[in-house]
């Protein structure tokens, strides 16, 4: 008990004298079936950084754990070393199989961020009342929080254990209280039948005012990078739409080496991307990513063709959504200028 005691005054030191900096939940999805996360981000007007991973994120109910037993470093700007968003981190609820990502291994499955994965409580986020916070340990009774969250479809039937954390929150002023309101009424209003799969709970800008007021629903997941509450512009019926017609690829070249595609997809569909060489030669064909959901999708290519590396020259882009609900498929084609010349 005095060790613990004794980190949460050192932790809580550190956070003083950088001030400026701010470990936040930025992102919440938890009406995922099973699969649901929490994405943290560190803001700052400085160039500061901050190990997480002896930090819990957890929604206090059941057993939880740290986030990784290795070094995860969260920076307050993107560093141009890495292909992934420095400030963020994706904390995947429930998974206590899968390898974590940290500062060792980087971004190892390439989707673009760093993804934590801990074997908290197995009933992973409820999808009516909730709490996820950032936290010394599983125990909001010590003073260990560092940022929270509430939410609530708002029935009028709150869950004892739940409103306890809140109230505990509330009391380290971690979570404001709504004059004259119940408890429910002071949670983020994430509707009578809670979020669909796809929708996630977003913090609307860096301010942290430790209530309901900073955050919105939000039908488009960015698990990874800046939320998004507003899509492209969309015409009628589009699946999805692809950012940029042509793109030009220097493999190794700081600012050019990136060979991400990046489309904005609009509704729940698939997505296949093949690749063409300037006579008609396939040389390139993705998995077939399934449910892909509303927000930006990144497609990738290892400038490989024909079992060896791609050579200068044009290449065609043949993207295809399909939909199966909607009974509806749709194709874009885009320019990949490949060159290796430096």
């Amino acid at each position: 008990m005095v060790k613990r005691l004794i980190f949460i005054f050192l932790f809580t030191v550190m956070l003083r004298e950088h001030a400026t900096a701010r470990l936040m939940i930025n992102e919440i999805a938890c009406g995922t079936s099973g699969n649901d996360w929490v994405e943290l981000y560190l803001h700052s007007d400085e160039r500061e950084r901050i190990d997480v991973s002896h930090l819990y994120v957890t929604m206090y109910y059941g057993t939880n754990e740290r986030l990784s037993e290795n070094a995860v470093t969260l920076y307050s700007y993107d560093r141009p070393e890495t292909p992934y968003d420095d400030r963020f981190a994706v904390v995947h609820m429930t998974d206590s199989l899968t390898p974590d990502e940290t500062d060792i291994t980087g971004d190892t499955n390439r989707n673009g961020y760093i993804d934590i994965y801990c074997s908290n409580y197995s009933g992973s986020l409820w999808n009516s009342d909730g709490v996820v916070a950032i936290d010394s340990d599983d125990n909001p009774e010590n003073g260990g929080m560092v940022d929270f969250a509430a939410y609530s479809n708002r029935d009028g039937s709150l869950n004892e254990t739940i409103g306890s954390y809140v109230v505990l929150a509330q009391e380290f002023n971690q979570w404001l209280q709504c004059p004259g309101g119940t408890i429910q009424d002071c949670m983020i209003d994430i509707g009578s039948d809670g979020l669909a799969g796809t929708m996630a709970i977003a913090r609307m800008n860096c301010s942290d005012t430790n209530s309901m007021d900073d955050f919105q629903i939000t039908r488009y997941q960015t698990p990874g990078r800046p939320n998004m509450f507003n899509g492209a512009v969309k015409r009628e019926g589009d699946l999805f739409k692809t950012l940029r017609k042509k793109v030009t690829v220097i493999p190794s070249h700081p600012e050019l080496g990136n060979n991400n595609i990046e489309l904005f997809v609009y509704e729940t569909c698939n997505i296949r991307f093949r690749i063409f060489s300037s006579i008609g030669v396939l040389v390139h064909e993705s998995p077939l990513y399934r449910n892909v959901f509303p927000g930006r999708f990144s497609l990738t290519w290892n400038y490989r063709g024909l079992g060896r590396a791609a050579c200068t020259g044009l290449y065609i882009g043949h993207i295809e959504a399909t939909s199966s609900s909607l009974k509806k498929s749709e194709t874009e084609y885009m320019y990949i200028i490949l060159s290796r010349y430096r």
